[in-house]
């Protein structure tokens, strides 16, 4: 297989076949994101919000999205795999997907302070480091090499993927959110906007390991 057929709307068709049975683990792998969310939208944090924040995007955010990929990789290469062994395993290597969230964090910024285009350029080049951190248990630098290379000339491939997805998700969710309150400033356009988000998370955890493992599989075949 190369990289050029490797179609962004038969992986987006191929997510929506696969989805069914992963569905419910991987929304209970996420579940602690709406706790997070209604501490930080309804708790009156003061003080202390600076700290649950900072806990909250690099210490919960790299788990959950670690726990996701896993489970989501080894349940479609058929390996069997459950939401517990999913959290053992980004438990094990969290402070590894917290290096890799850093750094991809602060050279994407690197690229954004360079200029717009080689910061969406360098994001996209490392958004699948933390695959290889869950997956090869790879360290935070490798994984960030591996991710770098498994994109390597097929940075427009992964662009337009990721177009494609966020319209197919995110358009729907913002018209139903502006249906409700077209100010977009009301508490329940933020509950629905973000419940909406939960619940499309498993389709989008799901369709980006599928691009990960084609583009695994495309460069294989070209070695």
């Amino acid at each position: 297989m190369t990289a050029s057929r490797i179609s962004a709307r038969s992986l987006l068709r191929e997510t929506f076949t696969n989805l069914g049975s992963r569905y419910a683990p991987l929304l209970l792998i996420n579940s602690p994101i709406l706790i997070f969310v209604g501490l930080n939208r309804f708790g009156k944090l003061g003080s202390a919000g600076v700290a649950f924040n900072i806990i909250y995007w690099f210490v919960v955010v790299p788990l959950l999205s670690g726990a996701m990929i896993f489970y989501s990789y080894r349940d479609l290469t058929k390996n069997q795999v459950t939401v517990g062994q999913a959290f053992n395993q980004a438990n094990r290597r969290l402070l590894q997907l917290i290096a890799v969230y850093i750094m991809c964090l602060l050279l994407g910024c690197a690229g954004f302070i360079a200029l717009i285009i080689p910061g969406v350029y360098v994001s996209y080049r490392l958004m699948f480091s933390s695959y290889a951190t869950v997956i090869d248990n790879s360290s935070a630098l490798d994984s960030i090499s591996s991710s770098w290379e498994l994109t390597k000339a097929r940075w427009w491939l992964v662009f337009r993927s990721t177009l494609l997805i966020i319209f197919v998700v995110f358009v729907p969710i913002l018209s139903i959110c502006l249906l409700i309150d077209p100010t977009g400033k009301s508490v329940t356009y933020q509950l629905t906007a973000n419940l909406l988000g939960f619940l499309a998370g498993p389709l989008m955890n799901v369709y980006f390991v599928l691009l990960y493992q084609r583009l695994r599989e495309s460069a294989a075949a070209t070695q």
